[in-house]
Parts: structure tokens; sequence; C-alpha cells
């Protein structure tokens, strides 16, 4: 910008300021006309306008002086007449223009300008202070280049066509993420002599997929994951590196070494015989694994950590260096003299503008805005802190910019600057006071301070840019945790990174102030849909993937701080902490854009086309509602803004308000959650550890000679590794899992509770409720009961007195919710079951879904209760055991004793699908005897419930032992049969469906043996057949010698470990103890009965539950004796169970006799007994058992596959009015089961 335009549209002065202009020596358009001021048309407005300005008229000027052509010095400004006060002050600050020249650019006390600026500092004026920059640049730019020894371009970036791969490259070619198993590149300039610093390759070196850097004779790479170094051959070297570190890489060709900087850390030489010769130049490569990602700095910006002796491969520009710190505007700013401190604006523009002239060009160059700018920006910041002036120094140079730049040199060098602190402030070294950090963080406040400066960067720089990265907070490497105290390590750091906390937390203010509005739009409504789309990005599932998402670490932080923000504004609005929520109608009335959201009703557009009506009607009701409500006013203000972005808001707002505390919610959703699981995962590992340490500790008091050597150095990594993760540990208890962290996840817990209560009660508008929100919800519980202790027990902090009142709403919620039928949502209605499945693992939680209300109790038992058919059921039936858990017979372990008795030995990790087999038992009376209740109560509901759990245990037991034939069969073969892991993860699964489906069984036959054995229920005695059915099917394949479960089970084959004959016998087990032995003497000789009638009861599958007649070598000997989990008085019942069963099966024997069944008039189906129904039209036959068992699920016949229209009984059978009676109860029932009616009366 020239002086002109700065004085035409910046400086709204009088006719002194063409003069000025004039005595400048710039190019003006005021022209002497016969020894009188003549001016131009143009100016002569401008003029005007300026009069108007100071309240003064062209007649208030008296006389204009007259300047002399041959020397225009003489003018005398005093010589000027006015009649305007306010012209005259204005005219006497001038007088003092020259002063703060020579004052500013002589030094001001200070160093001058340039080594000789006191020569010129009499003579110095805004007439020849061009010439004295123009000298002092000259002077400072006679440097002479570096020799150096490299071919390539000036400017250093990676060569896309040498990528290997598939790489993801940013835009200056120096970011690269890897999205392949193996990516290789090289950079476009090489070396061939000299000194460098950087990585090498040559160009003959040929990468692939699976040859990276360090994998041909000539490339030489550093692997710190591994901590080895790579030159076809690989050995130990140099240190574990982190994200976020800083690695150098330094080449020394004419001593052909090689060596490696870990943080300005030297590690040593890596290699000392690098090749040199004709032919041998090397490129800057690396190697990156899949998601891995660098950026390489080759000299385009100053390095992190510079090496003495060594220079980048992209030389320094040092003229242009030289020439910025000469024309650098700070300088007009920080050699500013005192007593002018309230001078005009126009003079430090004025004073400035010789100089930014000179600059502008330079800031497009961000080695230059880093190296020079940034650092005299540092200083000011530094005089700043220390100053009592209102106004800062940095707003004083932003001033200066936005007035005398380009729009586009202002504003690339805005993102060069910002990107520069960002930067700086993630590879800052971790102090233990966190300076550096700190420095950075107090600079970005002051740039955000100025107005303009403010709503530029938020406007058009990612909010991860500008907010994401200074929350990210790095551990000390070597310093932080090396004192002699552990405890006040800790205390210390929680201190350190509190002051860094409160200055993030006012940058986050400055950017959410609703006051600071610009140009018609409002900083906080910016900040917020700028918020949006940061979310919108980092929320996955976009069509086209986001490489660089923000880091976890970073987005936790955020996190934390956006709480402090919320609470901060929601206080100074007057709103009472503990009762916000989100109001309801914010989910369907738009005033919160949501965009590519699920609900938990399904699509909003699918919503809102179903529910129109409801909402218009609802959204009526609330603007009526709203009209004497100021709060709704309000509210009803801010949903008339559709549009995202909006204008100039109001203060403390109520709708921003909410729309923050949406994207908090979002934001744990999405990213801080999983941080936090993450995080979690380290106190695992180091239980791993501590175990493995005591085991080598074990063996070290028994072994002697070299294995007690190669002990101790095992012993001794692994005392390394827990004093590392000691120190990692320390940082987590202190900066992630702290009791503030803790209370800000306990507080958007309480406020998603009270939003989804809220919206509960709203009736069928709940189903616009965002999915995330409940999956927040959960998230949160769970984070609060398994990440947060034992560093910050919930129990111990005043803050959360109401702790368990609050699991009590929570587990409320999910009783109602789980199977509320508004959730369509699967995944949602998943997450919802697996929550309660976790929630009844434990004593204090299941306590509080004890402690709910009668009503919410007896609605979750409902729900459990309901037909395992057109639903998943897995986890509801899961439930059902963890309720029953300890009540059932040998049913008190946490982990199977097979189980223990194999960890013991050797290492095995648990299954994870069904985590039944490592729960601590803890039963449930109340929800046992709800459960009991409701099935004496709903008697069609209960047979709805028994005939599925039946089915499903028929398929789930028919499929596992299906799948363990294959493997007996794949055993057999001669030759090497591998089994694929896919099938016999799905076997190991069926086998834990079949076991918890049994238990289920036998918690239903002790709570409610009606189902079975009561007369008056119509159903009974076909539930009745078919559990001995069942019971008899498990019993004789577990207990085979020959069969394939005894084989399987002794190959111990891995992935199957929980197959095992002790916990199926023992649920088998329970249910005829339940059924005969604790049974009423009516009942108990009804289920005899039906069990000895069941043609495939063998009495050898009793005697092998305690031992009897097993010498088979395929099976391992068994018995319920030998296991200390079944109790003496358990014994005695399978004893007593075995002797009655056996002398009932001997009677009926010898009642029996000899009779034999024709073979032709055997049934077919199940060859035992004989045919006695016959079906219509086809004709076919079969036992009235087989019929009976087959029309429960089907209306097709067995054989033909043709409709039964009706069954009539056969000649043959002599019980034809019991077979009509039993026909008739079933078709009476099948309506309740199946809605369809398969059977006629005879």
């Amino acid at each position: 910008m020239s002086g002109q335009e700065i004085l035409s549209d910046k400086i709204k002065r009088l006719a002194l300021q063409f003069l000025i202009k004039q005595y400048a020596n710039q190019s003006f358009s005021p022209l002497m006309v016969n020894n009188e001021l003549q001016l131009l048309d143009k100016d002569e407005n401008t003029l005007k306008n300026s009069l108007q300005n100071y309240n003064c008229s062209p007649e208030h000027l008296l006389t204009l002086p007259v300047v002399p052509r041959h020397d225009p010095s003489l003018f005398n400004v005093s010589k000027m007449e006015c009649t305007s006060d306010r012209l005259r002050k204005s005219m006497e600050n001038e007088l003092c223009l020259e002063s703060v020249i020579k004052q500013v650019y002589g030094g001001g006390g200070n160093q001058p300008l340039g080594e000789h600026g006191h020569i010129l500092l009499d003579s110095l004026n805004l007439e020849n202070i061009d010439d004295f920059i123009d000298k002092e640049i000259r002077k400072a730019s006679q440097i002479a280049e570096m020799s150096m020894h490299l071919n390539g371009p000036e400017k250093v970036i990676f060569d896309v066509s040498s990528n290997v791969g598939s790489l993801v490259i940013d835009r200056d070619r120096l970011g690269l993420s890897s999205q392949s198993n193996f990516s290789s590149i090289r950079a476009n300039c090489c070396v061939y002599k000299g000194v460098m610093q950087i990585g090498w390759a040559t160009i003959n070196c040929k990468f692939s997929q699976e040859k990276g850097v360090g994998d041909t004779p000539h490339s030489y790479a550093y692997d710190g994951h591994r901590i080895r170094k790579w030159n076809v051959s690989t050995y130990k070297y140099g240190e574990s590196w982190l994200t976020g570190d800083v690695i150098g890489c330094t080449i020394d060709l004419d001593k052909g070494l090689i060596g490696f900087y870990r943080n300005g850390n030297y590690l040593g030489d890596a290699f000392d015989k690098v090749q040199i010769g004709p032919g041998l130049a090397y490129f800057p490569a690396v190697s990156l694994a899949y998601n891995e990602n660098l950026v390489a700095n080759f000299g385009s910006t100053p390095l992190r950590y510079p090496v003495v002796g060594y220079s980048p491969l992209q030389l320094y520009p040092k003229k242009d260096i030289a020439q910025t710190n000469k024309t650098n505007p700070v300088l007009v700013v920080r050699n500013w003299p005192p007593q002018y401190k309230q001078g005009l604006k126009s003079q430090l523009l004025l004073v400035a503008a010789p100089l930014m002239h000179r600059l502008s060009p330079l800031l497009a160059n961000a080695f230059l805005t880093e190296a020079c700018f940034l650092r005299f920006m540092f200083d000011l910041q530094i005089k700043d802190q220390r100053s009592m002036d209102s106004k800062s120094r940095i707003t004083s140079v932003l001033e200066i910019m936005w007035s005398l730049m380009e729009p586009y040199e202002l504003h690339q060098c805005l993102e060069f600057i910002v990107v520069a602190l960002l930067t700086g402030y993630r590879f800052a070294p971790a102090t233990p006071e966190f300076y550096e950090q700190k420095k950075y963080l107090a600079l970005t406040l002051a740039l955000l301070q100025h107005t303009p400066t403010k709503h530029y960067l938020l406007q058009n720089l990612k909010l991860y840019l500008k907010c994401g990265l200074i929350f990210k907070q790095e551990m000390n490497d070597e310093e932080l945790f090396r004192k002699a105290c552990y405890q006040k390590s800790c205390t210390h750091l929680k201190l350190v990174v509190k002051e860094v906390e409160l200055v993030q937390l006012e940058i986050l203010l400055e950017l959410f102030d609703a006051s600071n509005v610009y140009q018609g739009q409002c900083s906080r409504c910016i900040f917020l849909h700028k918020l949006r789309e940061f979310l919108k990005e980092n929320s996955g599932g976009a069509r086209v993937p986001v490489v660089h998402l923000c880091p976890l670490p970073v987005a936790l932080a955020f996190f934390h701080r956006l709480i402090s923000l919320l609470r901060i504004c929601v206080s100074a609005s007057g709103i009472d902490l503990n009762g916000l929520s989100v109001p309801c109608s914010s989910f369907y009335d738009n005033s919160i854009q949501y965009t590519e959201v699920q609900r938990i009703g399904g699509l909003q557009s699918h919503l809102l086309r179903i529910y129109q009506d409801i909402v218009l009607q609802e959204i009526s009701q609330e603007k009526a509602s709203s009209e004497n409500d100021p709060i709704g006013k309000l509210l009803k203000s801010e949903k008339s803004k559709a549009q995202h972005l909006r204008h100039a808001g109001d203060k403390d707002n109520f709708g921003t308000l909410i729309e923050l505390l949406d994207g908090i919610v979002r934001l744990y959703h999405i990213a801080a959650h999983r941080q936090l699981e993450k995080m979690c995962a380290l106190r695992d590992t180091m239980h791993e550890y501590r175990h493995a340490l005591k085991e080598i500790e074990k063996r070290l008091k028994v072994q002697k000679g070299d294995v007690e050597e190669e002990l101790n150095l095992a012993k001794n990594v692994f005392l390394e590794e827990l004093v590392e993760q000691g120190r990692h540990q320390a940082w987590i208890s202190s900066v992630v899992y702290s009791a503030d962290r803790q209370a800000d996840v306990y507080w958007l817990l309480q406020i998603l509770l009270r939003t989804l209560s809220q919206a509960s009660e709203t009736g069928l508008l709940f189903s616009f409720v965002p999915d995330f929100y409940v999956e927040a919800c959960i998230k949160c519980c769970h984070a609060l009961r398994n990440f947060f202790p034992p560093a910050a027990p919930a129990d111990s902090l005043p803050a959360f007195a109401g702790h368990h009142e609050l699991l009590i709403k929570y587990g409320s919620f999910l009783a109602h919710h789980f199977s509320d039928e508004r959730v369509v949502n699967a995944e949602l209605k998943d997450s919802l079951v697996q929550a309660l499945a976790s929630y009844v693992c434990y004593p204090a939680t299941l306590q509080a879904l004890e402690s709910m209300d009668p009503d919410s109790r007896l609605i979750m038992t409902k729900a459990l209760l309901q037909p395992y058919e057109n639903r998943a059921w897995a986890q509801s039936n899961w439930i059902l055991i963890r309720l029953w858990k300890g009540c059932g017979f040998a049913f008190r372990y946490s982990i199977s004793p097979h189980l223990a008795k194999k960890m013991s030995c050797k290492s095995i990790p648990l299954p994870e699908a069904f985590p039944t087999i490592s729960q601590t038992p803890c039963p449930s009376p109340v929800f046992l005897e709800h459960a009991s209740q409701w099935l004496l109560e709903n008697p069609e509901a209960a047979a709805s419930f028994m005939s599925s759990v039946l089915n499903q245990l028929n398929w789930a037991f028919s499929e596992f032992i299906g799948m363990l034939q294959e493997i007996q069969n794949a055993s057999n073969r001669p030759e090497r049969v591998f089994i694929d892991s896919r099938q016999l993860k799905i076997c190991a699964t069926c086998f834990d469906l079949a076991l918890g489906l049994l238990r289920v069984l036998e918690m239903t036959v002790h709570l409610v043996p009606q189902l079975f054995t009561d007369p008056s229920r119509p159903s009974s005695e076909i539930f009745l057949t078919r559990l001995c059915q069942l019971v008899c099917q498990v019993l004789n394949r577990i207990t085979s010698k020959s069969g394939c479960f005894c084989l399987v089970a002794s190959m111990e084959i891995p992935g199957l470990e929980t197959i095992d004959h002790f916990p199926i016998l023992t649920a088998v087990t329970g249910i005829l103890v339940s059924l005969i032995i604790d049974g009423l003497p009516k009942s108990q000789k009804k289920a005899i009965n039906a069990l000895l009638a069941e043609p495939s009861f063998q009495p050898s599958s009793l005697d092998f539950l305690l031992g009897s007649s097993q010498d088979s070598p395929n099976c391992k000997p068994f018995s319920l004796r030998d296991y200390k989990e079944v109790s003496k008085e358990e014994i005695e019942k399978v004893e007593q169970l075995c002797q009655l069963l056996h002398s009932k099966y001997d009677i009926a024997q010898q009642n029996r006799g000899l009779e034999e069944i024709d073979d032709d008039l055997v049934c077919t189906i199940c060859y035992a007994n004989p045919k006695s129904a016959c079906f219509y039209p086809c004709q076919h036959q079969s036992c009235r058992n087989c019929i009976s068992l087959h029309m429960l699920s089907h209306k097709e016949c067995f054989f033909c596959k043709s409709v039964i229209e009706f069954i009539k009984p056969t000649q043959q059978d002599k019980n034809e009015v019991m077979i009509v009676k039993l026909f008739s109860f079933e078709n009476s029932c099948q309506g309740a089961f199946y809605e369809t009616k398969y059977f006629s009366p005879v």
C-alpha cells in the first residue's frame, strides 16, 4: 500500500496531511500554481470530509503556507494558522514527528537500527528515511553464501514420482501419511559431498511394499520403534521414539558418517562407512508403515534442533533474513518513545509505512515469518507481560499489518504465524515447568485479542488448527518424574498443567466472546460453526475419508477445556448448573443443524414424514407458551435463525450454550472416550508386566547357572519397562484421570441423563434424539466406573455425594429403554442391552438396579423374559444368567475350574464374546422374585418364553455337536488338516450359547416348576416332554465315551478352551435335581415318568456324573466329587437322583416286559414309539409325540411338506381320547404362540 493510499484511506486529517505527504517526498496531488497551493477535485472532497470530522469548515483555515520549490525542508509547520482547537492540537502533535522518527530508527536509547545509525540521526526525517533504510539493508545483505555440494532445485520437497506404495501427501509435499502396509519415498534433492542434516538413500535403491529404506545396500535407516538401525542387516541402536518427537538425521560425506538425533540429543554414530564416489548421491528418504505419518523439514522453516557444523539441505535465505530483520515493524512498536505512547495512530502508521513497504513481500515466506518476525513478536509479548499498559504492543503490530499490508499478503502471513505457533507448541520440549508451551499459548492469546485477526482466523483456519493442537500436553521424557518423592512430583505436575490449562481456557473464552462483533458477525457464532465442521470431519463415516484426524489426546484435552468454558458461560448467564439440559425441541425444530447423524428412531426425514402432525403441534404449543417466558423468548429467537452461521448474537445466548453443549456431547462420543479407554490399557499392561516379573522371581529361587543369568536379564528388562510405565501412569493419574477430569465426565453424565429422561417423557418425539446422546451416556458411566478408579474413586469425592442416586437413575434409564420400541437403530439397541449386561455384573451397580422403584424393576424383568424370537436374545439370556449365577447347581465359581487349572499352567486368554466364565457370582433375589411372579401371573407369555428357550437350545446344541463331528472327522484323516479359526470360534460360541440356555432352563425350573408339572397348565405336558428329550440328548452326547465331545475336549485345541464336561454337566444336573429331587412328590412322580418315557434316556449317562464306568482312552476321568466347587449337599442330591432313577428305570423295564413292535408300525421319525397319528389329507403317520413337537413350529407335513388340515388317531392307537384332548389344547394355545391355528380338533 502506497503512502498516498495510506493518507487518503486511513488517516483522517486536514490539510496538514497533504503537506506532510508532500514533505515526505511521496507522490502527491496538491499542485503549486503561482506560489499557491491548489487541490485536485478528489483531494478537495477528502479535505471537506476531514474538516467535518474535526468540527471545522474551510473558512476556519486562514492561511496555507507556501512550500518553497527550491527546498521543501524549509517549510515550517508552525506558520500554519488555524482557528479550530482540535485541528491546532493535531498539528502540534506533528511537531513531534521528527523526534519520534529519530527515536524509533535511531534506537531510542536502545540498540540502533544500524551500526552507524548515529551518523544520520541529526538529519533523519520522513524525506530521507527511505534512503536510510535502503542503506542499512545493503550493509546487512553483504553476506557470502556458503558453498554447498548438492544437486536439485532450491526448494526441497518429496518427489512424488519416487513413491512406492500408497501415500497421502500434503499440499506442501512435506507431510506424509501412509495408507498401505509399507510405503517409501525420496526427496527431490541429493548430496554428493559436504555436511548435511537429513536422512539418505541413493537413486539406485529399488523399494517395494516389502523393502524400504535400510533394506538395500545403499540406503540407511533408523527405526525408533524397534530401536534398531538398518542397512541390509540390523543392529541395536538409539532410543525408543514417541509421537511428537523430532528426529534429526545428519550425514558427513567427507568422513562417511551418518548419525541421528532425538529431540536434539545425539544418539551416536549410526554408520561410519558410508560409501562415496561417482554415481553415489544420497537423497532424503523415508519408509512408513500403515497409518503412520510424519512431517519433514529440509530447511523450509527453521530447524527445531539445529546441529553445529551441519547445514540444512534447503539453504537458509540469509539475505532475506537480514532484510527482514532491518524492516520489521516490530522495531517501531518496540522502540516507540514512552513519552509519545498516547500518540495518534496516524503517527504510528507514517513511521511504519516505509518498513512495511519493503517487508510485506518477504512475509510471504514461511521461513522468514517464523525465523524473524515471530521472534520479534515473542520479545514484544515479554514486554507486554511486564508492562501495565491497557493496549498491548502485539495489538499495535497487528494494527500496522492490517492497515499497511495488502489483504492477500496479510492473510498468508497470519496463516504462517499461526502454523508456526502450533508447530512450536507441539514440538516444544516438555520441561517440568512447561515454559515453552506457556510462551506459545500466551502469544496465541495475544493474537486473538485483536478483533480482526481473531475473526479472520476463526473463519479461514480449521478449528483443529486454531484450537485443537494447542490443547496437546506432552509428558516430559526424562526429567518430569525423576524426583525423590513420587507423590510430590505428581502434585507439582498437577499445578503446572493447571497453569497451562488456564491459558488455554482464556483462548477459548476469547474465541467464544458473544459481545465481540466484527463486520456484522459474532465470534461466538463463527466458533460454533467451525466446531460443528470439526466434529463432522472427525466423526468418521464420511464419503471421502479424512486422513489427518484430530489426535485423540488433543481431543480429550479439548473436551475438558470446552466443559470448563461451558461452566463459566452458564454461570455467567444465571442458569443453574445442576439443572442444565438440552431441550427435546432442539432435536426436531432445526435449532441445531445435524448432518449425517442417526436418530434413535431412524432417519430424520423418515421421522418428520411420520410424525409431522405431532411435531407441528408441539412447536405451536411451545410458541404459545414462550410468549410470557423470558427463556422461551430467547429460544424462540434462536430457533428462527435457520442458517448455521448466524450474525451478531446477544450476550450469553442460551441457544448458543445449548449448541456448545451438543458439540461437547458429540466430541466425547467420537474421540474423548476413546482416549480414556486407550489410557486405561496402560494399567492392564502394567498388571501383565507385574505378573511376569513375579513369575520370573519365583523361577529365580530354583534356577541356577545359565538359566539364572537369562532370567536376570529378563528381570531387568521388565523392571525398566515397569519404571517407564510407572512414569506414564503418574502422568495419566495427574492429568488424564484426575479428580477434576472425573468431575467433568460426572457433570456431563448428569446432563445426559436429565436430557434423555425429559425427552423420553415426550412420547414419540423421543425418536428424534440423536443416537450419540445415548451412546455418550453409556460411555460416561462406563468411564466413571472403570477408567478413573483407583486414581479417582467416585465415592471419595465430595462432589459425588449423590453418586448412588445417579447410578439408580442410569439403571432406570437402561431398564426402560433397552427394549424400547421407539429405539429402532440396531446398533444402539445392542449398545443398550450390552450396557445393561455390564451393569448387572458388579455388586454396586446391581444394588442400584435393585433400588429402582418396583415398576421399573418389573418393566426390566418383563423385557428380559420376552420370547427369544425375532430379536437379538443372546445378551438378554446372559443377563438372566448373571442374575441367577450363585444360585444354580455348582454355579458359584468366577472362572470355570477346568479353565482355572489350565491358566495356572500356562497363560490362556479368556474368550471375549461371552464373559460368563469370568464373572464373580452375585445373584439378585429381588429380580429372581420378580421373574417368578411374572411367569406365574402370565401363563401365555411364560409359555411363549419357554418354547423359544427350548427351540434355541435345540438349535445351539445341534450346531455345536455338528461342528464337533466335523473336527472329529478331520482328526481321523491320515493327512494333516488345518481347521479354520473362525470355525473354532463359532463352535466355542455355540457351546457358550447352549450352556447359557441350559442355565436359564435351570433357573426357570427352580423358580417356576409349575410350567412343567402343573396339570392345569395346557402346555406343561409338552414342555416337560421336550425338556426331558433335550436333557437326555445332552447327557448322551456329552457322556459318550467314544463320542466327539470327549475326543475334542481331550485334544485341547486352541480356541476351544472353554469346552469341558464340568460346566455343561453341572447345568444339566441342576435341571434334573430341581425338577425331581427338590420338587413336590406329585410333580416328582410326573417328571420321573416323563423322563423314563423318553426313548433316548440311558441310566449310564447318570453314572458318568459320579465317575462310574469311565475306561475309554479318549475320555478323561470325570467325577463331580473331584471338584471343590460342588458342595457335599449337592453330591448327596446327585447320588439320590441316580439311585431314584435307577430304581424307577428297573421297575419300568420289568413292567414293559418283552413286548415288541412291528417294524412297519414304528414311527419313522423317532424309531422309538408306534405310529399313533395320521395327517390329512396326505395320510402320513407318526407317533403323537413327534407330531406334537413338529406342529409347534410347522404346519406342513414332516415327510411331503403339504399343509396339514387336521389329524386323526390311527386304528392301532388305543388312547384316542387322550390324543384328541392333546390336539385340542394345542390348538387352543397356538393363537398365543404363532397367531395361526395349526391343529383342528378331531
